[in-house]
């Protein structure tokens, strides 16, 4: 007995390249967004130094 295998066309196939190219992109940013907000928010929350000699 011979196993058919179904192919995906080309389309279906871009399609789904596409959404897990924007499902990854969105994990990337909303990180890259969590990691600026803390370096914003760590600059509010430390005293500026007096570099003057």
């Amino acid at each position: 007995m011979t196993a058919k295998t179904n192919y995906i066309d080309s389309e279906h196939y871009r399609q789904m390249l596409v959404r897990d190219g924007d499902r990854r992109f969105h994990e990337w940013h909303t990180s890259f967004l969590k990691y600026q907000q803390m370096f914003l928010n760590r600059g509010k929350t430390t005293k500026p130094q007096d570099i003057s000699t």
